[in-house]
């Protein structure tokens, strides 16, 4: 029973293994930096390999490719698991550049649920990416914080428009 435990983990695994290798890749803006991606199923640790068939040190990445990674993760996980749940994202383009963002809201966003939450800065999402993200977008809204009374209340539309960019 024991060997069948591990051979399910392992196979599990493995599904795991390529399906976040698969998510990096269409991510990552430098597609060929990591070649394999390995899972130690009893530490449950990532190893990366790199082009040269050699471990790649997470350090090597830049805090926006760490934070792909993750995100390539947790979409690794959703696939493998077969449920689309709802998602809630937190600052999801602070620390990417511009080509990463664009990959994520082109790649991730309209397919990383049925539902999906954004919650972003007022400096993560600008027009062109606004734009981009319309079609799959039913609403918008900005949390405005009144100094006076210390209070926080919620208006229609994306803090910039004024309400435009809300999408019925």
């Amino acid at each position: 029973m024991e060997k069948f435990g591990e051979a399910l983990l392992q196979r599990h695994i493995s599904k795991l293994e390529v399906a976040v290798l698969k998510s990096f890749q269409y991510l990552m803006r430098k597609s060929a930096l990591v070649r394999d991606l390995r899972i130690d199923t009893e530490k449950f640790t990532i190893t990366l390999i790199g082009p040269d068939d050699q471990e790649l040190d997470p350090s090597r990445l830049s805090a926006g490719e760490r934070q792909l990674l993750a995100v390539s993760l947790l979409w690794g996980l959703a696939k493998v698991a077969g449920n689309r749940l709802p998602s809630v994202i937190d600052t999801p383009l602070g620390r990417l550049d511009s080509r990463h963002r664009e990959h994520l809201v082109d790649r991730y966003f309209p397919e990383a649920s049925h539902q999906v939450l954004l919650l972003s800065t007022d400096e993560e999402i600008d027009e062109y990416l606004l734009s981009k993200l319309k079609p799959s977008i039913a609403h918008t809204y900005t949390l405005v914080h009144d100094d006076k009374t210390f209070t926080t209340s919620v208006e229609t539309g994306y803090w910039w428009s004024g309400g435009a960019a809300h999408v019925a």
